[in-house]
């Protein structure tokens, strides 16, 4: 099944440019051609109703705004008139977008499904057509075909006449395609292209595995004016200073783990999905997960994608504070709700754990009492951790210092029973918390003082 390329994000939203700058269905060909040359085999022979088929295509999903394949494209190329009556086998790629270049609409073939008109020898016609639609995105179509049991064979054109006999409004691509030779640097080091007759800036610049924008840079040139034979082309490598060695095409260059085992590749020209997973011996399906990626989604040049998100454990959840852990006590350290509408007393006590007759008895409520949104209601409960001053003396000349020491919280709240008239607030400070420090030693000595004296009396009394 072959993949769709939608370059729709609205960094590739470009204004369509004039019909001269624009990929034609010549570049398709000639940049697929030139592929399968490079490979050693012979290029794809252009046909006219394979040629016919592919722009009807083109124009067909423009006017639709299609994204996806229209299918069958060997019975359609086969009922075109295409093999005489043959079993017919054709292939179709397809992209679409705003006015992109030859060099991302390849990238975006670079997969095996799409590369299939460039290794496969069978394939031995080839037709692309190329229509814009209403919104200004162009559509591109690439075709091959052959007839079952023949390599390259002969048309025989259908009864009622030969459709290849009509003039063709769109001139074939020359079937001569000159392979581009490596030039030899010169004794600075530097490297020079002359160019050739049937060569193209695609064809030179996948040879030396750079793109047809870094030619144009280096050669202040436009791949709108073309090239000339006998040209010198300036090739930018690795010892050009200020160029960037782009990764050869094919290959993945592998990323560094950081200190916790954690991966992120950025990606570069001519990658796709399958060849960076297959590179990191990674499962495709793992890489779309992690990244929240879909597999018919196109990459872009610099994107950077989790391949492995290492050893990293993650942090514990922590425990959810309680109602009671959440409130702040008050000025006079007691804490308070405030009444929300729609909130009654038997869920308020719920909520604090607390019973319902406490909560009206600390508050001086009735059974018939009706509560108000923004009333406060006093919560005698167990507060949450507190601290404890503990008085350290570093010298007898110093001033006590005191070391807060926090009490891990209870697990449970229970609500204070005590009865209001028994209660007697008091105001807790340091000194009072050292007043109660000292009246319980003087209470333990005074333990202390009186089983002594109950145990000299028993033994006086034994010695008697």
């Amino acid at each position: 099944m072959l993949l769709i390329w939608l370059l729709t994000s609205p960094g590739f939203q470009a204004d369509v440019q004039a019909q001269s700058g624009e990929v034609t269905r010549n570049d398709l060909i000639q940049a697929m051609n030139q592929l399968r040359v490079s490979r050693g085999l012979p290029p794809l022979i252009e046909h006219p109703i394979v040629n016919s088929v592919a722009q009807a295509t083109a124009e067909i999903m423009a006017a639709n705004y299609m994204s996806w394949h229209i299918g069958d494209v060997r019975g359609r190329i086969q009922a075109a008139g295409y093999g005489g009556g043959a079993k017919v086998w054709a292939t179709e790629n397809f992209a679409l977008g705003w006015n992109h270049s030859i060099d991302e609409i390849m990238q975006a073939w670079a997969d095996p499904d799409h590369m299939r008109p460039a290794v496969n020898p069978a394939y031995c016609h080839v037709g692309a057509g190329v229509a814009e639609a209403a919104d200004g995105r162009v559509y591109y179509i690439l075709q091959a075909a052959y007839v079952s049991g023949k390599s390259c064979g002969e048309y025989k054109p259908p009864a009622g006449g030969d459709p290849g006999s009509q003039p063709n409004p769109n001139p074939p691509v020359s079937q001569i395609i000159i392979p581009v030779k490596i030039a030899e640097p010169d004794e600075q080091g530097r490297i020079y292209h002359t160019v050739r007759s049937g060569q193209s800036f695609w064809a030179i610049a996948i040879v030396y595995q750079i793109t047809i924008h870094d030619l144009e840079v280096w050669n202040n040139l436009s791949r709108e004016n073309g090239l000339v034979v006998g040209q010198k082309l300036f090739i930018p490598s690795s010892d050009t200073e200020g160029y960037a060695t782009p990764t050869p095409v094919g290959m993945v260059l592998l990323a560094t783990p950081d200190s916790e085992g954690k991966i992120i590749h950025e990606v570069q020209a001519y990658q796709a999905l399958f060849t960076i997973a297959d590179a990191y011996n990674a499962k495709l399906e793992s890489i779309l997960a992690l990244n929240g990626w879909q597999a018919d989604w196109p990459l872009q040049i610099g994107q950077q994608l989790l391949v492995d998100p290492g050893s990293v454990t993650p942090s514990p959840t922590p425990r959810p504070l309680t109602p009671i852990e959440q409130l702040t006590p008050d000025s006079d350290g007691n804490y308070y709700h405030i009444v929300k509408a729609g909130e009654y007393l038997a869920w308020i006590a719920d909520l604090y754990e607390a019973n319902v007759t406490d909560l009206m008895s600390w508050n001086g409520l009735a059974e018939g009492s009706v509560i108000q949104p923004g009333q406060r209601l006093l919560l005698r409960v167990t507060p949450p951790a507190t601290v404890t001053p503990i008085p350290v003396f570093s010298s007898p000349t110093s001033p006590p210092t005191a070391t807060i020491t926090p009490v891990p919280p209870t697990s449970t709240l229970k609500p204070h029973t005590a009865s209001p008239t028994t209660t007697i607030p008091v105001e807790v400070g340091e000194s009072s918390n050292i007043m109660q420090i000292l009246a319980a030693l003087l209470i333990a000595l005074v333990v202390a003082g009186l089983l002594f004296w109950r145990w000299s009396t028993r033994r006086g009394n034994q010695e008697e």
